[in-house]
């Protein structure tokens, strides 16, 4: 799966929600979102322009006559690339989710988005199963290498985050 860009889809997602400037914007990724993904002001103007320019979002017409501050909103363009992008249906040949966008879209969608939860989070499941097994090899090519202790700390402690996103899956599937 071709890697997305995900601040274009994360800034869209924002703005259905609610109009918003630049700096609310960066205010939400800090509050909200740090904990899977943040986004500094030279990411998120540059990346506000070229929505505007793509005529994704617009800018809300300033009535406080406060030339420096600008609202975005998303447009109907905006709205059906995001909603398209957040409905993708997962095919065959997928057979990869790399986690931004996995959490991505997760974030955004609700419990009536079931039809499209669900095979996100087995897609998901089995990604995480293969870098398991990719962990898995690599741990024990660095165990053999005294000297690399601290590099085997990091693989553990990547194999205990892995298994717990999967133990969270599999509970989460269940109960669906």
């Amino acid at each position: 799966m071709a890697r997305t860009n995900t601040l274009q889809f994360m800034i869209l997602g924002l703005l259905t929600r609610q109009e918003m400037t630049g700096y609310d914007i960066k205010q939400t990724f800090d509050k909200e979102k740090a904990e899977f993904w943040s986004a500094p002001f030279s990411q998120i103007y540059p990346e506000l322009s070229r929505l505007l320019k793509k005529e994704l979002i617009e800018l809300v017409p300033d009535e406080t006559k406060n030339s420096r501050k600008k609202t975005y909103r998303i447009s109907s363009q905006g709205f059906k690339l995001f909603n398209d992008w957040l409905k993708i249906p997962l095919t065959p040949e997928v057979t990869q989710l790399n986690n931004d966008d996995f959490v991505l879209r997760l974030h955004f969608l609700g419990k009536d988005d079931q039809d499209i939860l669900q095979p996100l989070m087995t897609l998901r499941k089995q990604t995480i199963k293969v870098e398991l097994a990719q962990l898995e090899l690599e741990l024990v090519e660095v165990a053999k290498h005294p000297k690399q202790y601290g590099h085997e700390l990091i693989i553990r402690k990547e194999l205990a985050n892995k298994n717990n996103d999967l133990k969270l899956l599999n509970s989460t599937i269940k109960k669906s």
